[in-house]
Parts: structure tokens; C-alpha cells; sequence
């Protein structure tokens, strides 16, 4: 457990009404104003330029996000994304992958190939025409 543990504790309708400005204050602080303040930069630098169009405050706030996750990945020493090389199987393990495969694709390989082996045979149980039958059975039969 942390030593250290602040406990906050909100009584009554004063104390929601006090987190809520708190939440307020900090959210106006630390997101709107400098959101607004990227704005207008950005909205200075679209006028000199006349190449790139204005934006919002909302966008502004997006922006100013952008740019401190941006530091904080930058300025953090190491990074959340890493690349390892991935380690080599034994010989056992390799076999025992291989034949888990083996053991997996068999049912597969077996349906498909007993699928292929049944043809379809239509077979008409009640003839109308005898003759009609024996002149379709010497076609197919040449």
C-alpha cells in the first residue's frame, strides 16, 4: 500500500459544489485557455499566410492536447512502444507446433477431400417417359 495516501472527502451539497469549481477551474485553466491561446496563434499565422484556414476553440484545445502528449512522449527516457526479436523454438517445441497444425488441419483436409469425392447424383424416381431416360443415358454414356 502507498504510504502517502491523501484521502478526499466531500460532505454535503457545499463539497459537490466545490469539486465541481475545482473541476472547472482546472479544466479552464489547463485546457481551455491554452486552447484558446493555440487558437489564436494558429489563426495569426493562417492570416499572414492566407494558406491555411482558421480554426475553433475546440479545435485550438485539440491542438494544445496534441502538442503536450506530443512533449510527454518526447521527454519521457524510454519509449512505450519497443521491438523485440522474437526468441527461437527448440526442436521440440518446433515438432510440437508442427504436428498441433497437422493435428488441426486433418478433420479439414479429410471433409474437403470426402466432399469431393461425392458427386451428386440426380435421379428421377418416376419417369415420365422411358425413352426420354434411355436417349440421356446413351448421351452420357458417349
Amino acid at each position: 500500500m502507498r504510504k502517502n495516501v491523501k484521502i478526499i472527502q466531500i460532505n454535503g451539497f457545499k463539497g459537490v459544489i466545490l469539486a465541481l469549481a475545482i473541476i472547472a477551474c482546472l479544466s479552464a485553466g489547463f485546457i481551455a485557455f491554452p486552447g484558446f491561446l493555440v487558437m489564436q496563434i494558429w489563426n495569426y499565422i493562417s492570416v499572414k499566410l492566407a494558406m491555411i484556414p482558421s480554426i475553433g476553440i475546440i479545435q485550438g484545445a485539440l491542438l494544445w492536447g496534441i502538442a503536450v502528449v506530443s512533449y510527454m512522449i518526447i521527454r519521457n527516457k524510454h519509449f512505450m512502444v519497443s521491438f523485440k526479436t522474437p526468441t527461437e523454438l527448440s526442436e521440440d517445441e518446433l515438432d510440437e507446433v508442427m504436428s498441433r497444425i497437422k493435428m488441426d488441419t486433418t478433420p479439414e483436409m479429410m471433409s474437403s477431400v470426402i466432399a469431393a469425392s461425392k458427386k451428386p447424383v440426380i435421379k428421377d424416381i418416376n419417369p415420365k417417359d422411358a425413352s426420354a431416360e434411355d436417349v440421356t443415358n446413351k448421351n452420357l454414356d458417349n
